[in-house]
């Protein structure tokens, strides 16, 4: 393969006859190609939609935006509130204005942060895992019924509710729509300035991820692992330690303050790997939002469950078992008593 297609390929995420094209019709110039790529190819599909649960009396919007390409989520986003009027909102909206609303709604009072997290991470490791052929093919071939199945299905175990209606809309971008979008005027309540305004410093323009500075809560009771032991998917405990303005929002976002209190926040490990005398760690909040931290090789942490509402299925069944070996047991000694009298 030649290397200004590689190079093509990987700073636009496009396959390699698309990228043979691009040079040929810009005579091999290739800044001029990644500039036509990102114009013409809308391969980012940016879902949006809202979610009402009559059994909770709990209300939300989402957006999940998708790179095709790579079949990957690039930045995903929800919010749960007690709030009824949320699911009123319009999901005509452009999808940037439908962010930064969902992101300023976060900020009002009564938003449940450990339900949105949860939420959050559901949507994350789920489609990632379970759905991921069936979610990114549905994007592809716009089967949008499908999408919304899939999204139905994440959410209501989320908030343990198969009633759960779900409302979605879809926005095709191209590479260049989606990192310079025309801007809008929408703004949070007091003036605070929105979400996506305030990362633009902190954003890994290539990947478009967000870096945190964070700590491990680490743990040596009984049961906590050694880091070398901890793996993809593991989810443990971090606080939100970095001091930059983005930081101190996101993580009121998150729910990883109390005011002036810094607390523990459940996050996916995304990799361990050694640093001379200390193991550096990189996990992930969200698509999007990932944190960083050193810790010294002799710590230990607390490897939680992956998803709250799997466990308490479990301990659900594990409730159960002792009933039906007892029933079991009465069918057997009924069944032996019958053949004894004959």
């Amino acid at each position: 393969m030649r290397e200004d297609v590689k190079i093509l390929m990987e700073e636009t995420g496009c396959d390699e006859g698309q990228a043979e094209l691009a040079l040929q019709s810009t005579g091999n110039n290739l800044e001029r190609a990644i500039k036509s790529i990102n114009l013409l190819l809308k391969y980012i599909v940016v879902s949006k939609g809202k979610f009402l649960s009559n059994r909770t009396n709990v209300y939300g919007q989402f957006t999940i935006i998708s790179n095709l390409n790579e079949k990957r989520i690039v930045r995903l986003g929800a919010i749960a509130t007690y709030n009824p009027s949320i699911y009123e909102e319009d999901l005509d909206c452009k999808w940037r204005d439908f962010e930064k609303r969902l992101y300023a709604h976060r900020l009002e009072e009564g938003c449940p942060h450990e339900l949105i997290q949860k939420l959050e991470q559901n949507l994350n490791w789920k489609i990632a895992s379970d759905y991921r052929k069936s979610f990114f093919q549905g994007l592809k071939d716009r089967n949008y019924e499908e999408i919304t199945s899939v999204l139905h299905t994440i959410i209501s175990e989320s908030l343990e509710d198969p009633q759960l209606k779900v409302e979605m809309g879809v926005e095709e971008l191209s590479l260049s729509q989606f990192k310079f979008p025309q801007e809008t005027s929408i703004t949070s309540e007091g003036g605070t300035q929105p979400f996506l305004e305030q990362v633009e410093e902190s954003v890994d323009r290539k990947e478009g991820t967000i870096v945190l500075r964070t700590e491990l809560v680490t743990d040596t009771s009984p049961g906590s692992v050694d880091i070398e032991r901890l793996r993809k998917n593991d989810v443990i405990l971090v606080k939100i330690l970095d001091s930059r303005d983005i930081a101190k929002y996101l993580s009121h976002l998150l729910g990883g303050c109390k005011g002036e209190e810094i607390i523990p926040l459940s996050t996916i490990l995304e990799e361990v790997k050694e640093e001379g005398n200390y193991w550096a760690v990189k996990t992930r909040f969200s698509p999007g939002i990932v944190g960083e931290a050193i810790v010294e090789k002799r710590a230990k942490v607390k490897r939680l469950k992956a998803q709250s509402f799997l466990v308490e299925k479990k301990k659900l069944r594990l409730v159960k078992l002792p009933l039906v070996i007892l029933v079991l047991a009465l069918i057997i000694a009924l069944i032996t008593y019958i053949l004894v009298r004959r």
